[in-house]
Formats: structure tokens, C-alpha cells, sequence
């Protein structure tokens, strides 16, 4: 069969996308002139708080992203890679699937150690059944700082940016990796048990500490705190701490971060919950996770990522970040106008 009439077959059997890869979508003039007003407003929000522009290549290393503590098993599955073919040798590689990885590569091989502040806009690439598979995001990571000040310094940028384009009625959800890990340790799960469940819980398996305390259960006690936590002041935190404390008595310094983050937004007028049974996206995340959203949508998440520099074969060194979907934002923005 000639070429032309096969493709001319294939093209009759698209879907409604027409000519374009599945997950991928085109920007036309309107699109891209609110793409770039988000991007323009990103960038000057984050150079205000003395972040730099920089980008990473849209291909990196396979490894950096197998490494334990990086991405989830079922993160991993998602990712796009192939051979980078080189003569009769060649390297494993993928489409970044995450951007601050990326970024945490870059800032290892500047030498580390000193604080920076870095901001991006770039896409990411990960399989979807149903969506994207290309995702435009904007955001900042600054290594170097101390959850101390660094956790209160993100979440006031990432309420700063929303309100710079016109998203000013947010919410936040908060959460700490920390107190998730301290739990499982303080009811007895072994290292492999704890790394399984946590992957569960990123996925958004809402069954998981049901389970656990089937499975363990002396440790029930430590268990249901993540499940029953939920709420919404400071007052609220010193009441977790009372109630956990007994029970997982390694969540203390956890607790302070938690504590630290809600005050700073209840003294940014920012509504908040404390959902202490909830995981941000990836396993890297070790500290404060949070996520705003506006209007019923998601619209800026992030974390605290202390060990992943060192994980993907850098230097030590303490770490947050946030990112956004620009298109998502865009969604946002027109349901609010």
C-alpha cells in the first residue's frame, strides 16, 4: 500500500485531537498571551524575593531519578525514557518527568553549600491515561536555608505570586512528611513496610492506615493520628502535639516546622487545614508539604526536601521548593474573571 494512502488511513482514524500527539495540546495567540502574562507575573514575584532565573535541559539522566528517595515506584512508571544512542553505546534517559530534581542536580554541580534562590519555568513530562502529558510549570526552590525560616518564607511567596495575578481568596493544606515517617516507625513497621506504605499514601491510597493497624496492631494508637488530624488554627497544632507526643514521640521537631508554617500564615490572614495523613506527589519530600488552592482548584504545591541533593549524588544540603501549572493557573484566572 503507498505510503501516502497509509497515512492518509491513520489521519482519518485520529480522535478529535486531529494531527497532535495524545496529552499534548497547542496554545494559540490567546492562550499564549495569558501564558505569558502568568510568566511575566511569576518572574517578578520571584525576583522581588531575590530568586534567579535559570533552566534545566529537557533531557536528563535516568539515574537521577531511580535513586531511592526521588520518585515513587508508580512515578517511575510514568516517566518517558529511551536509549540516548551513541555508536555501539549509550545512556539511559528520560523527558524530565520532575523539574526540581533537575534543579537540585544543577545546584550540586555550582559546588553547594552557600544559600541560593533559583526560579524556572519549564515543562515536565509524565504519561497520563486521561490529561496533560506536557506541563508548563513556574517555580522556585532555595537550598541552603533552614526550615526555620525558609518553609515561612516559600508560603508567603506562593500567597505573594497568586495575589500578583489576581488570585487573592486562597486556601493552603498542610502537612509534614516528618510526622507520616515517625508514625510508621512508632508502630512498628520495618524500613521496607514504612518505604511500601508511604509510596500507598502518595498515591492517594486512602486505605493504607486502615490496613497498618490491621496489620500492626500496637501501634494503632500512632496510626490514627494521621488519619483523625484535621484542622485549622495554631490552637489546633498545640492540641496535635499534646495527642501525638505520647505516642510517636519523634514527631516533635516536625511539630515545631508544622507549628512555624501555620502561624506564619494565620499572621498572613491565609485560611488553612492541617491534614497531617496527606503526602506531597513525590518521595523526596522530608519535611513541610502544603498545597494552595483557589476557587475549588489546586494551584501552587511544594515541600521541604532536605535529603535529595545528597540522594542524587551531591553535597548535603537543606531544601524547598514550589511549582505551579501555568495552564492550570490560567483555568483558574478564567473562572474567576
Amino acid at each position: 500500500m503507498p505510503t501516502e494512502t497509509v497515512n492518509a488511513m491513520e489521519a482519518t482514524q485520529m480522535p478529535d485531537r486531529g494531527l497532535r500527539s495524545n496529552g499534548m495540546r497547542d496554545l494559540g495567540p490567546t492562550e499564549m498571551a495569558r501564558f505569558r502574562q502568568i510568566e511575566r507575573t511569576f518572574l517578578e514575584a520571584a525576583a522581588a524575593g531575590g530568586y534567579a532565573e535559570i533552566r534545566t535541559p529537557t533531557i536528563e539522566p535516568l539515574h537521577l531519578y531511580t535513586a531511592a528517595g526521588t520518585l515513587s515506584p508508580q512515578a517511575l512508571d510514568r516517566v518517558y525514557s529511551f536509549l540516548d544512542w551513541d555508536g555501539w553505546s549509550g545512556e539511559r534517559v528520560v523527558l524530565r518527568p520532575d523539574a526540581t530534581v533537575a534543579v537540585a542536580r544543577w545546584y550540586g554541580e555550582q559546588g553547594a553549600g552557600a544559600e541560593q534562590r533559583v526560579s524556572y519555568v519549564q515543562p515536565v513530562y509524565r504519561f497520563a491515561a486521561e490529561g496533560d502529558r506536557e506541563v508548563w510549570q513556574c517555580g522556585v526552590e532555595l537550598f541552603g536555608a533552614s526550615a526555620a525560616t525558609a518553609d515561612a518564607e516559600l508560603l508567603l511567596l506562593a500567597r505573594n505570586t497568586l495575589a500578583a495575578l489576581g488570585i487573592g481568596e486562597v486556601t493552603c493544606d498542610l502537612a509534614h512528611a516528618g510526622l507520616v515517617r515517625a508514625a510508621f516507625a512508632s508502630a512498628g513497621l520495618s524500613a521496607t513496610e514504612q518505604l511500601e506504605a508511604y509510596d500507598r499514601m502518595l498515591e492517594g491510597d486512602a486505605g493504607v492506615t486502615a490496613d497498618l493497624v490491621a496489620t500492626h496492631p500496637q501501634g494503632a494508637a500512632a496510626l490514627r493520628v494521621l488519619s483523625e488530624v484535621d484542622g485549622t488554627s495554631v490552637g489546633y497544632v498545640a492540641n496535635l502535639r499534646a495527642a501525638m507526643l505520647p505516642v510517636v514521640p519523634d514527631a516533635a521537631a516536625a511539630l515545631d516546622e508544622l507549628e512555624a508554617a501555620a502561624r506564619a500564615l494565620e499572621g498572613a490572614g491565609v485560611p488553612f487545614r492541617v491534614r497531617a495523613g496527606t503526602a506531597r506527589s513525590f518521595e523526596y519530600y522530608s519535611g513541610l508539604t502544603f498545597s494552595f488552592s483557589a476557587a475549588g482548584r489546586p494551584c501552587v504545591s511544594g515541600g521541604r526536601y532536605d535529603g535529595l541533593a545528597e540522594t542524587i549524588g551531591g553535597t548535603a544540603a537543606p531544601g524547598c521548593g514550589w511549582a505551579a501549572d501555568i495552564l492550570g493557573l490560567a483555568e483558574v484566572l478564567g473562572v474567576r474573571s
